[in-house]
């Protein structure tokens, strides 16, 4: 029990103490605290002394007691520790005071040893690279000159390693020099100006293709190896997203930048130089593209040519070889054949001309393309704006002097209509449309709007000439038909099949030769509109002028009902599934003549009597008509030789 309580008696000592000797003081202030508890102890045992003390106040007696002789102890040991520790502090405070000078010129020596390490490491450098830039070995130069100047936080370089050294005069000194070998070797590694600048043979205006190939040569052979070599370098300074590849392409296209430059202005005033220098532009930027990944944000040769002055010259260069290639598009060699059908979709009749003319419009937009600017693109699509209106100008003329017939001029402004509102859907043109109105715009439109609107007025002035052209061949032989004797014609024998009437056969005839060469010359779309529009006025016409201008013994509308479901049906069923919804004035008047004479009685009845018109509308209805008018309906009943005499 006693070892216990000492043993707690320490541990809360030692707590409240602590293993700071500067808090010994604290042992004087606790041991005065315990003497008063003890004192206050004896006072209470004083005031109960007739009491015998129990057994555990006289073990906690002798316990305090005990302690207070321990602690007592201990605060004698520290305080003789005290004294000791502090003669050696003032010993060790006076020693620090005597070398703090001494250490202050060592690190004083240090920085200047540094500085002057760094000094002999830029001189060191300068003179190999002296002695290195006189030599073929170029991998050396650049592996010198990386050591100088790699990047302000390569620890590899020297410039790195001054990045956190407060020395100004130094950095300035370090990157002075790194200037200076950096114009030297780029001077050196600069084996372009050698050849195509100054009086050199290769140096000429009418060749440019040399140095594009030049170039791009020169990035096949050594881009992958410049990407290799000094990528990671760049990973290893925090240039993550820095493509060591990519920057030797754009330092190379940066020098033809700067030679085109010189020469563009004396090359434009050569229209025949000019256009070859932009047919070599187009052709390398490509192929930069495309064999490099060359971004579009980098720096372009196209920028050269697209200064005002020679986007100008080349826009105008543009459009005179179209204006060109359109006469002999318009006057080659069988400008209206029509191209192999293996090549485009077998309903589309395409004459060679309008093939050839898209074709232009395609390469055209090929070759603006590349450029950046959208005010530049615009530029362009106003060229193929103004060549689409001259090309249907130039039909219009040709069309209205004869010397090509609708059906070709029909195939080839269907072709032009189909390709260009395909186009207008197409991202590029989008975009353009974007730029020409804005983001903000209601409706997606097209560029092509207003061409294709005025193509598809003329094609729809030629498609109505044209079928009524056929309807009048048509009429022309249908004389003798709607003149026959249907008001006399007698009931049919059952026993005999009917036949086409004789009347007719010259007119089916025609119709049949008018629909068979429309299908054939053609394109699918143009002919089902132009059969729409026949059937129509054929339509119109017989019931006009024979529904209308005859009276029908029941024979007589037998017979004519057999003449238009079995054969006039019949004939345009080649081109429809139904018919007869082509031709719904005839077909319901064939109801209408053909019904039972007592259901004609019936119904004629109700429509000339004040029956409600929702009733007069319902019985025809019954009757399968619903595009008359009653009173048409009247006037077609009236036709009826058994309803009403001659």
């Amino acid at each position: 029990m006693a070892e216990v309580m000492e043993a707690r008696i320490n541990d809360r000592i030692n707590s409240l103490i602590g293993q700071d000797c500067k808090d010994l003081r604290q042992a004087t202030e606790l041991v005065e605290h315990y003497r008063s508890l003890v004192v206050i102890t004896k006072r209470k045992l004083n005031q109960d002394c007739d009491l015998e003390f129990p057994t555990n106040i006289k073990s906690a007696f002798q316990i305090q007691k005990l302690t207070t002789q321990t602690v007592d102890f201990q605060i004698e040991k520290l305080a003789q520790f005290e004294s000791k520790l502090c003669i050696k502090i003032q010993a060790s405070d006076n020693a620090f005071e005597n070398i703090t000078s001494d250490l202050l010129r060592v690190h004083s020596l240090q920085q200047l040893n540094q500085y002057l390490t760094i000094v002999q490491d830029i001189q060191e450098i300068s003179h190999s690279l002296a002695s290195a830039i006189q030599g073929k070995d170029e991998a050396k130069m650049v592996n010198i000159f990386l050591t100088l100047f790699e990047d302000n936080d390569c620890e590899n370089s020297v410039i790195g390693r001054l990045n956190d050294i407060q020395a100004p005069n130094l950095k300035q000194y370090a990157t002075n020099v790194g200037i200076y070998w950096h114009k030297l070797l780029t001077d050196k590694f600069a084996r372009f100006q050698y050849h195509f600048t100054g009086i050199r043979q290769t140096n000429r205006l009418d060749k440019p293709e040399w140095f594009f190939t030049q170039v791009l040569n020169w990035g096949k052979e050594v881009h992958l190896f410049v990407g290799m070599t000094f990528q990671p370098a760049a990973v290893k300074a925090g240039k993550l997203n820095y493509n060591i590849r990519l920057e030797f392409i754009r330092g190379l296209v940066q020098l033809i930048v700067e030679k085109l430059a010189v020469d563009i202005e004396e090359i434009s005033h050569d229209g025949q130089l000019f256009a070859h220098l932009l047919d070599e532009i187009l052709a390398f930027e490509s192929e930069l593209r495309e064999n490099f990944g060359y971004p579009s944000s980098f720096p372009s040769v196209i920028s050269v040519v697209t200064q005002p002055a020679y986007l100008l010259k080349w826009i105008s260069l543009e459009e005179r070889f179209c204006a060109e290639k359109m006469d002999i598009i318009l006057r080659g060699e069988n400008p209206w054949m029509l191209i192999g059908q293996n090549l485009y979709d077998n309903e589309l009749k395409i004459p060679k001309c309008a093939d050839q003319f898209m074709r232009l419009l395609e390469a055209i937009k090929e070759r603006y393309n590349i450029l950046i600017q959208p005010g530049h693109q615009l530029q362009f699509l106003s060229l193929q704006s103004d060549l689409i209106e001259n090309f249907r100008r130039r039909l219009v003329q040709l069309h209205s002097c004869g010397e090509v017939d609708s059906i070709h001029v029909l195939n080839a402004i269907n072709y032009l209509t189909l390709v260009l509102s395909e186009w207008g859907e197409n991202v590029h043109y989008l975009h353009l449309h974007v730029a020409l109105v804005g983001p903000i715009s209601n409706e997606i439109h097209s560029v092509f709007d207003h061409p294709v609107r005025e193509l598809k007025i003329w094609a729809q002035d030629l498609i109505e000439r044209l079928a009524t052209k056929a309807v009048n061949e048509i009429k022309a032989k249908s004389m003798f038909y709607r003149h026959d004797c249907w008001s006399t014609m007698p009931d049919h024998n059952s026993k005999e099949p009917f036949i086409l009437s004789p009347s007719a056969g010259e007119m089916f005839q025609i119709m049949l030769t008018a629909l068979h060469n429309l299908e054939r010359e053609l394109s699918l779309n143009l002919f089902y509109l132009t059969l729409r529009i026949i059937a129509s006025q054929i339509d119109e016409f017989l019931f006009e002028s024979l529904v209308m201008n005859n009276k029908f013994t029941p024979g007589g509308a037998a017979q004519f009902s057999y003449d238009m479901s079995r054969n006039l049906f019949a004939l345009f069923g080649q081109y429809s599934q139904r018919p007869e919804l082509l031709f719904k004035r005839i077909h319901e008047s064939n109801k209408l003549l053909n019904t039972t004479r007592g259901t004609a009685l019936l119904l004629h009845e109700t429509l000339i009597t004040e029956t409600p018109i929702d009733r007069k509308m319902e019985a025809l209805k019954d009757l399968g008509v619903v595009n008359f008018k009653y009173q048409t309906c009247i006037e077609v009943l009236d036709r009826r030789t058994d309803i009403r005499e001659l």
